[in-house]
């Protein structure tokens, strides 16, 4: 290889190497500070733990009472097609 070109190619070769290295540096620092501000605190995991237990808790009660509601709603039917039927 001609001693002129190596001394051309050296150079930018060094360059090309560390715009790389800083590139990666770059990317590997934005990665670390995207997981840190996604990372969920013990505190807010439980917040939300509770919140969600919460909500099961009152979709049970809701549940409870459209079956209390509906049990009331079939005696009514009955009790008003007994009285149809005896009227006739």
């Amino acid at each position: 290889m001609d001693p002129a070109l190596a001394e051309a190619i050296g150079p930018v070769f060094a360059l090309t190497a560390m715009g790389a290295m800083i590139l990666i540096g770059i990317r590997m620092r934005f990665n670390h500070k995207y997981r840190m501000l996604n990372r969920e605190s013990p505190e807010q995991v439980e917040r939300l733990t509770d919140a969600v237990q919460q909500l099961h808790d009152d979709v049970r009660v809701l549940r409870d009472e459209l079956l209390e509601l509906h049990e009331r709603m079939d005696f009514a039917e009955r009790m008003l097609t007994s009285g149809k039927d005896e009227g006739q």
